[in-house]
C-alpha cells in the first residue's frame, strides 16, 4: 500500500513539475479578426442628442483589428492595433432638418491578460486590462437646419488616452487558436477638452467639427456655446480573432 500511495505521490509530482516547465515557456501569437462595437454612454443617444451638444449619436460599427500576444509564466501582455466605424442618422429636432454622422477611430491598446488554465482542455479562458491611445475623426453632414449651414464637414482629428477591461476565450484548433473577445473601452479617459478649430466661418457649426468632449467654458451664454457637460467616449466590443503560434 505504502508502494502505491509513493507511486502516486511521484505521478502527480511529475504531472505538476511538467506544467510548470510548459508554463514557464515563452510563447509568442500573432493575428488578425472583426468584430462589432456597440457605443455607450455618452457616446450613442440620438442625432438630436448630438445637435444639442449632450451626446455624440453613435450607433453601432465595425471593427477590424491586428493582435500580438506573448506568453510567459502564468501572465500573457498582448498588443491590439485598430480601426473602427461609427455612425448615426437621424434629426436634428422631432420633425426638423437630417443630420449624418461618421466616425472614424484608429486604437493602439496594450496591457496583461490573465489565463485561466482548464488542465487537458483546448479551452483558455482569460481576463484582461489595457491602456489605449485613440484617435477619433469623421464627418458631418446638414441638411434644411436653419441655425446651421446646410454642407458635410470634416471633423477635426484629435487624440485621447482611454483605458479598458475584457473577457475572452481562446480555442486551440491545431496550430491556431480561435480567439472570442469582449471588451469595455473608454476612449477619453484622460484628455478631454473643449477646444474650437476654425474649420468654418460659423461659430455654431465649428462646435460640431471638433470632439469638444469637456465642457464649453462659456456654456449657456449663447445659442452658440451649448456644450454644458464633459462627454464619455464608449464603447462594448465584440471581437473574433484568428491568431497563430510563432
Amino acid at each position: 500500500m505504502k508502494k502505491l500511495h509513493l507511486a502516486i505521490f511521484i505521478s502527480a509530482l511529475f504531472v505538476f513539475l511538467s506544467s510548470i516547465q510548459t508554463n514557464a515557456q515563452i510563447t509568442f501569437q500573432v493575428g488578425a479578426g472583426l468584430g462589432y462595437s456597440v457605443p455607450t454612454g455618452d457616446y450613442g443617444g440620438s442625432t438630436i442628442d448630438f445637435y444639442n451638444g449632450t451626446k455624440y449619436g453613435m450607433e453601432s460599427g465595425f471593427n477590424f483589428h491586428g493582435k500580438a500576444r506573448v506568453g510567459l509564466l502564468f501572465i500573457n501582455a498582448f498588443g491590439e492595433v485598430g480601426y473602427t466605424t461609427f455612425s448615426g442618422s437621424g434629426e436634428s429636432a422631432p420633425g426638423q432638418g437630417s443630420v449624418d454622422l461618421s466616425n472614424k477611430i484608429f486604437s493602439i491598446k496594450v496591457g496583461p491578460e490573465f489565463p485561466l488554465s482548464i488542465p487537458l482542455s483546448p479551452i483558455t479562458p482569460y481576463i484582461q486590462g489595457f491602456v489605449s491611445l485613440n484617435t477619433i475623426s469623421g464627418t458631418v453632414e446638414f441638411k434644411g437646419i436653419s441655425a446651421v449651414p446646410t454642407g458635410k464637414y470634416d471633423i477635426a482629428s484629435a487624440t485621447r488616452v482611454g483605458l479598458g477591461a475584457g473577457v475572452g476565450v481562446m480555442f486551440s484548433l491545431g496550430g491556431i487558436k480561435l480567439d472570442a473577445n469582449i471588451q469595455y473601452h473608454l476612449m477619453n479617459i484622460a484628455g478631454k477638452e473643449y477646444k474650437i478649430e476654425t474649420l468654418t466661418s460659423h461659430e455654431r457649426l465649428d462646435n460640431y467639427t471638433n470632439l469638444n468632449d469637456d465642457k464649453d467654458p462659456a456654456a449657456g451664454t449663447t445659442t452658440d456655446h451649448f456644450i454644458s457637460d464633459s462627454r464619455g467616449i464608449s464603447a462594448l466590443e465584440f471581437k473574433l480573432s484568428v491568431m497563430f503560434g510563432l
